[in-house]
């Protein structure tokens, strides 16, 4: 199990922001994780876009290129960079059963 040590940025009105993320992370060039913004929710790095949000269209049928038309706070290169991290995520652990 992976430890998280929360790094201090600075927040909205003055107040420190705990981002989850740590700075050394493959994911933190695109993902941020911090309680303060929606709900500790995964968002890509400097939206409020949740991660989640991403493979819901994808799931649900819609183009990568849909889901950018809608949240244009998103770069292509960001959610390819994301999807692709998951899906080494995902072969990396089964490569492990």
């Amino acid at each position: 199990m992976t430890m998280v040590k929360a790094v201090s940025s600075p927040g909205v009105e003055g107040q420190a922001d705990l981002e989850l993320v740590p700075p050394d992370s493959p994911l933190a060039a695109y993902i941020s994780v911090n309680n303060a913004r929606m709900h500790g929710e995964p968002c890509f790095k400097g939206t409020r876009v949740p991660v989640r949000t991403l493979f819901d269209h994808l799931r649900f049928g819609e183009s990568l290129s849909g889901f950018l038309d809608g949240f244009p706070d998103v770069q292509r290169e960001t959610a390819e960079s994301v999807i692709d991290l998951a899906a080494t995520g995902l072969l990396d652990a089964l490569r492990t059963l």
